[in-house]
């Protein structure tokens, strides 16, 4: 196959997913850190945190529907549908990672 290659910056579409993952670990983490700290009440607390990830999940799933409802990336016709199909993928992926790695945490005391 001797046609143009993808350009590098259609590669970040894979790691946006993770990355806002990434910024919601973060996030959920330092606000659990510092509620517990300054003894914010377990109630306000616990809606403030399921807020923040709900936030997360809302820009994974809209990223999601955008990409989903773009037909393909532009460049080579097979290269162009793979990685759409992948990045799709990846940000579902994304999305089920959120949910199962911090939706319990919701569910654990808040403080100890």
């Amino acid at each position: 196959m001797n046609g143009r290659p993808l350009a590098p910056r259609r590669l970040w579409w894979l790691a946006v997913g993770f990355t806002i993952w990434c910024v919601a670990l973060v996030i959920l983490y330092a606000l659990h850190a510092i509620g517990c700290a300054f003894g914010w009440p377990s109630g306000p607390l616990r809606v403030s945190l399921a807020i923040v990830l709900l936030l997360h999940l809302v820009a994974i799933g809209w990223l999601w529907r955008y990409r989903a409802a773009a037909m393909r990336d532009p460049g080579p016709e097979r290269i162009s549908t793979f990685m759409h199909t992948v990045v799709i993928w990846t940000l579902i992926a994304a999305l089920v990672a959120t949910v199962i790695t911090f939706g319990p945490a919701l569910l654990l005391t808040t403080c100890i």
